[in-house]
């Protein structure tokens, strides 16, 4: 295994069809050249009670969990707060090209 690389929906509906064919965490890792604490975090992190295991539900949860675009461009209230801020002359903005060198 070179590196790390997130669990596509592929491996997530393999990772479900080993474990509803009853293989241990152990043998799904291997079978996947992944380790098994990935594995284990996978089943606990998308499994319901009630439910189990669902790849499609789990895909769908990992990209929630994945950032998108800058914190100002998620967050309404904060990016109101800074340009209201900009507008009163309680912040300036900075090129930060200069700050980088």
């Amino acid at each position: 295994m070179s590196g790390y690389y997130q669990l596509t929906l592929e491996k997530r509906c393999s990772i479900a069809r080993l474990h509803e064919d009853g293989q241990s965490i152990r043998q799904i890792a291997a079978a996947l050249d992944r380790s098994a604490s990935t594995i284990s975090r996978e089943l606990k992190r998308n499994s319901g009670h009630t439910i189990g295991y669902r790849p499609v539900h789990a895909q769908e949860r990992a990209a929630a969990r994945r950032w998108s675009g800058s914190r100002l461009e998620r967050d309404h209230a904060l990016r109101e707060a800074v340009l209201d801020r900009m507008a009163a002359g309680m912040i300036t903005r900075t090129d930060r090209r200069a700050h980088d060198t």
